[in-house]
């Protein structure tokens, strides 16, 4: 029998654990801060048990209300800040391709950790990463330089004209990231998803299918392989 998936909540004695996925109890501990003694960590098992006001009352009602719940199988921390979790950060934002370059993904996974609290700079990043993908694109033998110049220079070596497309969408988003016009990305949160799917894309697209055709036809026979070459160097000769 399948086990009970329980997701995280707050105050709940028990859930999957979002940094081992384990379903296990969980112990809660409010924050309290102190002006004599900074911050204060309260063990809490029940939101219905006793809670320490004595030091925050010398001080005033505080605007945030922060609480860690501990994981009884990894023991690692989840953050809750007024009863909302904070850490570990969830998305649905899909994970990098796994052909994007190594830079690239790391530009890409950082537009995925800033997304939540600035979806403007998430699309600018995502800009930098095609800007850095387009000179690695062996094939194309772009020089790096202005990413509108170099989107123009794969135009010229025959790009289908989707990929231009995506390419110019992702180039534009992050132009407004960096540049606020008339798009205000941070109330557009569903175009700046579309953004992450779209370099996935872009990724199958311009590196992936076109490893996987040349490892496949890198394996004809090397008689087919001529017979090829022989075929269109006689189109060339037939044109001149």
């Amino acid at each position: 029998m399948r086990a009970k998936n329980v997701n995280p909540s707050y105050y709940l004695d028990a859930f999957n654990c979002p940094r081992c996925g384990v379903l296990a109890p969980q112990e809660w501990f409010p924050i309290y801060k102190s002006s004599e003694n900074g911050l204060t960590l309260t063990r809490q098992k029940s939101i219905g048990g006793p809670r320490v006001y004595s030091q925050v009352n010398s001080i005033g009602k505080l605007d945030w209300d922060l609480t860690l719940s501990i994981c009884n199988h990894c023991s690692k921390y989840t953050v809750w800040e007024n009863q909302l979790m904070i850490y570990p950060f969830e998305t649905k934002l899909p994970d990098p391709h796994e052909d994007l370059f190594g830079d690239v993904k790391g530009i890409y996974e950082e537009a995925a950790l800033v997304y939540k609290h600035s979806p403007r700079a998430a699309a600018a990043l995502l800009r930098l990463g095609i800007e850095t993908m387009i000179p690695q694109l062996e094939e194309y033998n772009i020089k790096k330089g202005k990413i509108n110049n170099m989107i123009g220079e794969l135009v010229k070596k025959d790009i289908p004209e989707h990929i231009q497309k995506g390419l110019d969408l992702i180039r534009i988003y992050g132009n407004e990231g960096i540049h606020p016009g008339e798009i205000d990305l941070n109330d557009n949160h569903e175009t700046v998803e579309y953004l992450f799917e779209l370099i996935n894309y872009m990724t199958e697209e311009l590196i992936t299918k076109k490893r996987k055709l040349n490892e496949f036809y890198s394996k004809l026979p090397s008689g087919k392989l001529k017979g090829v070459v022989n075929r269109d160097k006689s189109k060339v000769e037939v044109k001149e």
